[in-house]
């Protein structure tokens, strides 16, 4: 059964798609140690515990493959491009609610609240 609904998809028009040679320092958990905890890695997937501090802004990074990912504290953010350009909020995300992500390239997030933004990501290493 594939679920397609417009919770479950990334719809955040602007994010910049992952650029395959892209150098390796880019990775999210090597450019963004403090935010990227792995909790899994093998050669299927990697499972990386997301945290973004209130007033936090993350190093840029990448993530090289696909994933699914579960926001499960989302406070108000600002996605930003390696431009730092703002990205606009789609509005459709909801706590503990997956979405299906496609590898993306340079950003970074800043959390802009009070409470600690949190998820867990599953990339699918394929």
């Amino acid at each position: 059964m594939t679920v397609n609904s417009p919770a479950t998809r990334d719809d955040r028009i602007g994010r910049p798609p992952y650029i395959p040679g892209t150098p390796e320092e880019l990775d999210a958990v090597i450019a963004a140690p403090d935010n990227h905890e792995v909790l899994i890695d093998n050669d299927r997937v990697r499972v990386l515990r997301v945290t973004i501090r209130p007033g936090e802004l993350e190093h840029m990074h990448t993530h090289r493959w696909p994933s699914v990912f579960i926001i499960t504290s989302l406070p108000k953010i600002v996605y930003y491009t390696e431009k730092m350009e703002a990205v606009p909020p789609s509005g459709t995300r909801r706590e503990g609610v997956p979405i299906f992500i496609e590898p993306e390239g340079v950003h970074a997030v800043e959390n802009k609240d009070t409470r600690l933004f949190e998820g867990i990501r599953i990339e699918l290493k394929g």
